[in-house]
């Protein structure tokens, strides 16, 4: 093997056996004719990579990919059905919130007790000791049971110990989300100096601006086999051909099931090829439906990660059923928590929409430069007017749909101004 090689996946797979109850798996036990109880379920297939020393490494997929599978692989937690995962050098990993802390011992002999597991002496933990409580930052807390801690102090000591007891590999599985916002500063700070001292980095993650922002390699895994593997924006493009293909194939499933998860998940009625928020708010007095809303391209293709600075169209197609006067058409970007970011109508742009009858048909395109900081959004969408003087919602769409924006670099705030800096020296 090569120094330099930190992980080897050669045609890794994991089979689970899924029994419909404890008593069947008893029952596959003692079976005298080795009668088999229980459903097969393949959670990877043929996974093969190669991860350098000091690789930053994201792994993405839908849900149920088997994300946290292959890092349980890697971390030796289970065990491969097929296949070998080789790796070189002590490996920390928080894979989930309290994995290895007993509940009942206080911080500090958790501390101990995780140290241990992960091969270190006491004199060893001894010397990290004061970097982890620092870090950990929760005060006399570090001597109660952990079984009283909240989910915040649980994940603040368990990823303190993971950095501090000098890995060459750390492998993170999504438990940073539980930090609050200075604890994550804190911990991709880290990450950093990790990326300067060498150490290989791995974490699983659905931000996209993460993948941009730390990444040198990014996996991407569908229905457990490996998908894509490569650069960041290769693989994200593929990601996001591969969410698009998703809505796609349910939108040509069996017509019945179809319209139940179209009634369900909001899905537009002329099948444009977006996943869309089954929590959507959607409402109005039925005057005019909203049949499609997407972001595009301006070369046309559908998207759902976006890059940042990059131009880009909000696209409604508006159907009207009765007779409406100048309706005004609207959008609102909403950040996860539900503050409104930016939006703008046709009414504040002067742009007149002019009498729909029964059954007109309206596109309309909101161009714009993708000036949002790198994250999670979420796109709202509505038309209404005035009659007799009185505000009227035609139809609204509150959250239909999320985005992902990739940041070209780190900012502050919620929207990149792009600034440019210059400097001019002189002597005194």
């Amino acid at each position: 093997m090569h120094d330099s090689l930190s992980i080897r996946l050669q045609e890794l797979g994991k089979v689970y056996k899924l029994f419909a109850s404890p008593f069947d798996r008893v029952k596959e036990t003692f079976h005298p004719l080795r009668r088999k109880y229980h459903q097969r379920f393949q959670a990877l297939t043929d996974v093969s990579l190669e991860i350098q020393r000091g690789d930053t490494v994201g792994i993405i997929g839908r849900n149920g990919s088997g994300k946290s599978t292959l890092l349980q692989l890697i971390c030796g937690i289970l065990q491969p059905t097929t296949g070998t995962v080789w790796k070189h050098g002590r490996i920390a990993a928080l894979l989930e919130l309290g994995a290895g802390f007993n509940p009942e011992f206080s911080g500090r002999e958790n501390v101990y007790l995780n140290g241990a597991i992960l091969g270190l002496s006491r004199r060893e933990i001894d010397d990290c000791l004061a970097d982890i409580l620092a870090f950990a930052d929760i005060g006399e807390f570090i001597d109660q049971p952990v079984k009283t801690y909240s989910s915040g102090m649980y994940v603040r000591l368990a990823f303190a110990v993971a950095i501090n007891v000098r890995p060459d590999i750390l492998i993170v599985d999504e438990a940073l989300a539980v930090g609050d916002t200075l604890f994550q500063a804190k911990c991709f700070a880290k990450f950093r100096e990790f990326q300067q001292r060498g150490i290989t980095i791995i974490f699983v993650t659905h931000s996209i601006d993460l993948i941009t922002r730390y990444c040198t390699r990014v996996c991407l895994l569908d229905r457990g086999r490996l998908k894509a593997w490569g650069s960041p924006q290769e693989v994200i493009d593929q990601y996001n051909k591969l969410i698009l293909d998703y809505s796609s194939r349910e939108r040509h499933g069996d017509a019945a099931a179809c319209d139940l998860a179209r009634h369900r998940a909001g899905e537009q009625e002329d099948g444009c090829p977006f996943l869309l928020n089954p929590e959507e708010n959607r409402y109005g007095n039925g005057k005019a439906t909203i049949e499609q809303v997407g972001i595009y391209a301006l070369d046309g293709q559908p998207v759902q990660a976006l890059r940042q600075m990059e131009d880009y169209a909000i696209r409604l197609r508006l159907v009207f059923h009765a007779r409406v006067e100048n309706p005004v058409i609207a959008f609102i970007i909403k950040d996860v928590k539900g503050m409104d970011i930016c939006g703008t109508n046709t009414l504040y742009q002067h742009v007149e929409t002019g009498v729909c009858e029964s059954d007109t048909v309206l596109t309309v395109s909101f161009t714009l430069k993708m000036m949002l900081a790198g994250g999670g959004y979420l796109l709202s969408v509505g038309c209404a007017g005035y009659e007799q003087g009185e505000y009227v919602v035609y139809e609204r769409r509150y959250e239909v749909l999320a985005f992902e924006v990739a940041a070209r670099r780190p900012c502050v705030g919620v929207v990149d101004l792009d600034a440019e800096i210059t400097i001019t020296r002189a002597k005194g």
